[in-house]
């Protein structure tokens, strides 16, 4: 910018302003008391500065009063330029007016008022001014702006616009180091530059270092993604920004939003990270997926071109319909995957799901297939101190609108259900065992169980049954844990959960042995369990001992009813 020194247009000890030249130099009627009326190519000087004009008033005050192609050159490096001039040579104080050009050759500022005061070496312009930079190719305009010739920087006031080929400045007052490169904004400041749009009241811009920083409800738009914060340091060459307190990233196509109180992102590789209080919350079809987590990283994968999100040590998450934690987590947002490790456990309505570690598939926004990978374990609260328990070495369950509809086992699988009469009286406590199994489940209720590998169930009757009814082992009732609202969740916290009303029994069946072989975990990426056709093998059913047999249906006995619950109250017809 213009930052030539002005200063040597006068030194520190005052001397009398000296004509060198004019055409004409008279007194007349029309002079003005005390002056000298000079004409054509005048020139003066004042310590190192010449003045240049077509008529000047020289007073006896050692002022004057200079007109018409009014021009000050000092030591061949500044050059001012309007169309009146009065300077006073003993207060140092020079008034430009009309059309008002200085130039530096470096830059040049056009105004029409311009006030130089030579004591302090500050010159300000008012009114409007604007400033053309050859060196940056900036082009500058303010309403109010001034010039420290000492340290060479530039104050502009009211309406500033900074226009640089690679960006855009607007705010309310900037200050400009032309020998830094160095500019500072103060007040509301919007820039645009490489299409993101950035919003801050307070910060500066290094543009030797291409690095800067937003300081006040920072916030930079890009590409569909928002991030916000107290202070946004960005590197323009790395493309690396890093936000502190406060701090929001939403990415407007995924319908999701992460806040933290601390941020990285990496433009280039589309990759960030948040900690430090790290919440996201995402659009589900109308319903919203809030998550905790110590940190949070997001990245684009070029492979799937979708975005993968891990979350590491003690994540935790609430939806309307399911709740759950583990220590890391995996999201695929295009395929609706995720991935949960170490410690995971799944609540669905009354279900509390455990495993080493949980695959969920989402579809609509809603939980479709789940996989529970070794140690599998079903928990759902029955009545009182009772649970219905579903165990084995691997497990897939089903869902439609939410709701657990069926439950695949793969390996030791073992039960325990309370079987109910119509009238909700209490039948006893059911142990069964089989090494694969399929339980079909409708209005939360076990429905049917079939068996494909000798199966053994016995019966026990509420007389005869243990008070605190029957518990496979590891069993672990974690509800302390649940969260049972986006609160509980982010101060780490529970609430107790309102079990629904009771539902009408609906009376259930074993079944054994069947033909139909019991499908495989499903891979990622199949769409469907196949079913191939398996020889009979003889299963055994050890008959329950009670006083009164229960009826027997093909030579099976038939159980009545027990709560087994997967989500929503309504449920569905089952499924083929």
């Amino acid at each position: 910018m213009w930052a030539t020194s002005l200063g040597t247009f006068a030194q520190s000890k005052a001397r009398e302003i000296e004509l060198l030249h004019a055409d004409k130099f008279t007194v007349d009627k029309t002079t003005p008391k005390g002056a000298n009326k000079l004409k054509g190519n005048v020139r003066l000087q004042h310590q190192n500065a010449l003045m240049f004009c077509d008529s000047a008033l020289l007073y006896d005050n050692n002022s004057v009063q200079a007109k018409g192609h009014v021009r000050i050159v000092e030591s061949d490096s500044l050059t001012l330029k309007g169309d009146s001039l009065f300077y006073d040579g003993n207060t140092k104080i020079a008034q430009f007016r009309g059309n008002v050009i200085i130039d530096n050759r470096t830059s040049i500022l056009k105004t029409n008022f311009l006030d130089y005061n030579r004591e302090t070496n500050v010159g300000t312009y008012f009114n409007g001014g604007e400033i053309d930079s050859r060196k940056e190719k900036i082009h500058l305009t303010s309403k109010r702006g001034s010039y420290f010739s000492d340290s060479k920087v530039f104050h502009y006031k009211t309406d500033v616009v900074m226009v640089h080929p690679d960006y855009t400045i607007r705010t309310d007052t900037m200050h400009y180091s032309s020998d830094l490169e160095k500019t500072w904004f103060f007040g509301p400041t919007d820039i645009e530059f490489d299409n993101r749009k950035i919003y801050c009241e307070f910060g500066w811009f290094d543009q030797l270092k291409d690095r800067a920083n937003f300081i006040r409800n920072a916030k930079i738009l890009s590409s569909g993604q928002i991030m916000m914060a107290d202070t946004i340091d960005y590197d323009q060459k790395a493309q690396i920004g890093i936000s502190k307190c406060n701090v929001l990233l939403i990415d407007t196509g995924q319908k999701f939003e992460v806040s933290g109180d601390y941020a990285v992102y990496f433009e280039k590789d589309s990759l960030s990270y948040v900690t430090k209080h790290m919440l996201m919350k995402q659009d589900m079809s109308g319903d919203t997926f809030f998550l905790v987590a110590d940190t949070l990283f997001s990245f684009m994968d070029s492979a799937s071109k979708q975005r993968i999100i891990k979350t590491y040590h003690g994540t935790r998450f609430f939806k309307s319909d399911m709740q759950g934690q583990c220590d890391s987590l995996i999201y695929l947002t295009k395929d609706s995957l995720i991935h949960m490790f170490k410690d995971p456990i799944l609540w669905s309505e009354e279900n509390q799901i455990t495993a080493d570690s949980i695959r969920l598939t989402m579809k609509n926004s809603t939980i479709d297939q789940m996989y529970m990978d070794k140690n599998a374990f079903i928990i759902a609260h029955e009545e009182s101190i009772f649970f219905n328990q579903i165990k084995g070495f691997n497990m897939v369950g089903y869902f439609k609108n939410s709701d657990l509809y069926k439950v695949d086992v793969h390996g030791n699988g073992q039960t325990i259900y309370y079987p109910r009469e119509e009238d909700q009286s209490l039948i006893g406590v059911n142990e069964t065992k089989c090494s694969d199994m399929t339980i079909r489940i409708d209005s939360s209720q076990i429905k049917k169980i079939s068996f494909y590998d000798r199966p053994s169930a016995k019966l026990t009757p509420s007389d005869d049954m243990p008070k605190e009814g029957l518990k496979l082992d590891n069993f672990d009732w974690r509800a302390d844990e649940r969260p049972a609202s986006v609160s509980d969740l982010i101060y780490d916290t529970s609430s107790p959960y309102i079990k629904p009303e009771p539902k009408k029994a609906i009376a259930n069946t074993i079944e054994t042995p069947v033909k139909e072989a019991l499908p495989s975990p499903k891979t990622e990426g199949e769409t469907e369990v196949e079913k191939t056709e398996l020889e009979e093998v003889p299963g055994e059913i050890v008959t329950p001992i009670s006083q009164e047999k229960p009826p027997v249906e093909n030579g099976v006995p038939k159980q009545k009813g027990s709560k087994l619950s997967g989500g929503k109250k309504d449920a569905t017809k089952e499924p083929n």
